[in-house]
């Protein structure tokens, strides 16, 4: 009974680009026994990637946004705004859309924006976005699925239902998160992910260096998070409220 309460609150996920994050997303979201729609590109990367991911499902990328309330982008900014947005912006109204991009210093040069995020969003206007899992190598997510210590995730975005929703998520996938604030500190985030990078490549650690936030005045806050967190109704129950 209790599992299947769990599942009733849990967002229909899916999951857009199958390269080695969405692939080390993909196969965490499995692991943790979250069934996924995954859209990839033109070499059948989803097929291929379905066939070993536990629930997932391939699909094209249309029926990836209609089918899913919460789509990560694990797709690189260019490519996100460029050719994903253009296709399926419409179809993730009212849902949430979790961007896991670090910009190029190209990328923001002449913005009016300061991250990624936030240049993301007018691509999105009408979802829910929230910065997440920047900060953590797919490397990081293979060895989590295995045991491995949970770094922390540091989330943003505007919309706090939106953010509760993704901490449901990530913290069923095991990891812990922190609250950044508004999307606007997604700069921040995506500066974190860069101070990670430059110290695993000083370390000689590469891709295996991650982020863990110590909370001094609490034993551990991830357990009680468990229990305490759940997605806000309209984006887990979007489509049977409309009913």
């Amino acid at each position: 009974m209790a599992e299947h309460a769990r599942r009733s609150h849990t967002p229909r996920l899916g999951v857009v680009g199958c390269g080695a994050m969405g692939t080390a997303v993909a196969e965490l979201l499995g692991h943790g026994g979250l069934p996924v729609h995954l859209a990839g590109g033109r070499r059948r990367t989803a097929e291929r990637l379905a066939s070993t991911v536990p629930g997932a499902i391939a699909a094209p990328l249309e029926t990836v946004a209609l089918e899913a309330q919460l789509v990560i982008l694990a797709t690189s900014l260019d490519v996100s705004r460029r050719e994903i947005a253009p296709r399926i912006h419409e179809h993730l109204a009212g849902k949430v859309v979790v961007d896991l991009s670090n910009p190029a210093p190209a990328d923001l040069s002449g913005s009016a924006h300061d991250s990624a995020a936030e240049m993301l969003a007018e691509h999105f206007p009408k979802s829910s976005i929230v910065k997440a899992l920047n900060c953590v190598s797919a490397r990081r997510l293979r060895m989590l699925a295995h045991g491995g210590p949970a770094p922390t995730v540091p989330i943003a975005g505007d919309d706090l239902a939106a953010k509760r929703c993704v901490t449901y998520v990530l913290l069923r996938l095991g990891l812990d998160v922190a609250d950044a604030g508004p999307l606007h500190n997604s700069r921040w985030i995506e500066g974190l992910a860069e101070l990670l990078r430059r110290l695993g490549s000083e370390e000689g650690l590469g891709d295996a260096v991650g982020f863990r936030l110590l909370r001094l005045d609490q034993v551990d806050r991830t357990h009680a998070g468990r229990a305490a967190i759940v997605p806000a109704d309209r984006y887990t129950f979007g489509k049977e409220q409309g009913q």
